[in-house]
This record gives structure tokens, sequence and C-alpha cells, in this order.
């Protein structure tokens, strides 16, 4: 055998110790992630559920916000129209 298939042997029966050493760290780290994994995919589609919500949403705000936007415009012409009106009468008072 040539030195580096020793050394490549060695340093995999060493590898294979720690991990047969540490298996039980390993296999609570792997839960731990497979949890924490889970958990992402959850949040994440609670996320896009939520996204999705305020998104349908947005076209009856937007045509409220128009309508609203019309009824003030409507009512400032309104008012416009009164305060003239209020004006004249004022006008027609104080000349007496």
């Amino acid at each position: 055998m040539k030195v580096t298939h020793l050394i490549a042997a060695g340093t995999a029966a060493t590898l294979s110790y720690l991990a047969v050493k540490n298996r039980d760290k390993i296999a609570q780290e792997t839960a731990e992630t497979r949890d924490i994994i889970h958990r992402i995919k959850d949040h994440s589609q609670k996320v896009q559920d939520s996204l999705a919500l305020i998104q349908s949403y947005q076209e009856p705000l937007q045509e409220m916000a128009e309508e609203i936007q019309y009824k003030v415009k409507v009512y400032q012409q309104s008012i416009a129209g009164n305060i003239s009106e209020i004006q004249k009468v004022q006008k027609k008072y104080q000349e007496k």
C-alpha cells in the first residue's frame, strides 16, 4: 500500500469514529434543522397567503379612492358655487 492510501484510510477511520461518537449531537442538530425548515416553509406560506389577501383588496381600494376623489371634486365645485352666491348676497347687503 502506498502512504497516501494509508493516510486516506486513517482519515476515513477517524471521521467514522468521530461520526459514531457524536451521533447523538448530529441527530439532534439534524432534527432541529428539519424543524427549522418546516417552520420556515409554514411562515413562507403564511406570508404568501397574506400577500394574496392584500392584493385581493388592492383593486376595490383603488376603486374606492377614485370614487372619493370624484366626490371631493364635486363637493368642492358645489362649495365654490355656494360661496359665490353667499358673496353676492353679502355685497348686496353691504352696499345698503
